[in-house]
């Protein structure tokens, strides 16, 4: 059940690729003559798969909604919980859309399976409702993108000149505020050429960036020293590679009590937000509950350099 829930992005690609193949094979049967039954076949075939995923699509979608907490167990359709431009209104008419297609659906089957000649084709009435069920689809499964991504289209923006503002430098230790080292961690001395798996942190890809001080320690496994940086980037993994979905920022910081850790995620993927509280950006430092697992390894500083990933991106043979 949880992987038919954790699947519904799986799902929705098969009526939404009958909504992208259905309306060749519905203008290829509207040619009447000898030879147009086999399309009559094509044209029905793709609006059964169509209809068959888009069963799979709706139970996962509901499964799903009611998993993320977006959808009370006791209702069958999510509630317009903000208005028609926030993300629970679009929720809503995406389920609104995807309760529209069943009608359509039943409509456009029975259009193409009307019983015509063997010369004829399938008649406007099929490609009508065929069409309009298709781009029901493609609009719904559009919709879902958005829902899931936070995919918007935004005006341009209109720059004004304004005349310049003195800045205040924010120290790292202010409460609350994300330490400028761990932003700008490209500005520091990599320590892997390439990304590397790591199963201690969640089988991400993962690359460390430490300060050049601290370079020399880094590599002999040595103990940082007081005031040096250590910032891991990471990757979520897709397929056994590097994703584009960023994964978090940890950074640790080498001070003269010991190492002080943090965590800072820009856009946690929605189907993780329910671990943080339902946000979308986190920052954490000193003992907040997820680094408290990290205090184990990383009590004294660096973690054991004998159990450093070696699980570099696999590469085919002409790229290397």
């Amino acid at each position: 059940m949880d992987w038919t829930a954790l699947n519904h992005a799986l799902f929705v690609h098969l009526p939404v690729a009958s909504g992208l193949l259905l309306p060749w094979a519905l203008l290829a049967a509207q040619r009447p003559g000898r030879g147009i039954r086999p399309w009559w076949t094509v044209a029905r075939y793709l609006a059964w798969m169509g209809l068959a995923g888009l069963l799979l699509a709706t139970v996962s979608g509901l499964m799903e909604a009611r998993a993320l907490g977006l959808m009370p167990a006791h209702r069958l359709f999510p509630p317009a919980l903000a208005p028609s431009t926030g993300p629970g209104g679009l929720l809503f008419r995406h389920a609104l859309l995807g309760l529209a297609t069943w009608p359509l659906a039943f409509l456009a089957l029975w259009a193409m399976h009307r019983p015509r000649k063997d010369h004829q084709s399938l008649g406007v009435l099929a490609l009508t409702l065929g069409l309009f069920w298709a781009v029901v689809l493609l609009v719904a499964g559009r919709q879902g993108y958005q829902v899931a991504h936070g995919s918007r289209r935004v005006a341009a923006p209109v720059l004004v000149a304004v005349p310049p503002k003195a800045t205040v430098a924010v120290p790292p230790s202010a409460p609350g505020a994300v330490p400028a080292t761990m932003l700008d961690y490209p500005a520091l001395e990599p320590m892997h050429a390439d990304a590397v798996k790591s199963p201690a942190h969640g089988g991400r890809w993962i690359r460390v960036w430490v300060s050049p001080e601290a370079a020399p320690a880094y590599r002999a496994g040595q103990p940082l020293p007081v005031g040096a940086w250590a910032v891991m980037s990471t990757q979520e993994d897709r397929w056994g590679r590097p994703g584009p979905e960023v994964g978090p920022l940890l950074a640790l910081e080498q001070r003269p009590e010991g190492p002080a850790l943090s965590f800072y995620w820009a856009r946690i993927p929605l189907l993780q937000r329910p671990a943080f509280g339902g946000e979308g950006r986190v920052y954490l430092e000193g003992e907040a509950p997820p680094l408290r697992d990290c205090r184990p390894c990383h009590a004294r500083g660096l973690g054991d350099p004998t159990k450093r990933s070696r699980w570099r991106t696999p590469r085919s043979p002409a790229a290397e």
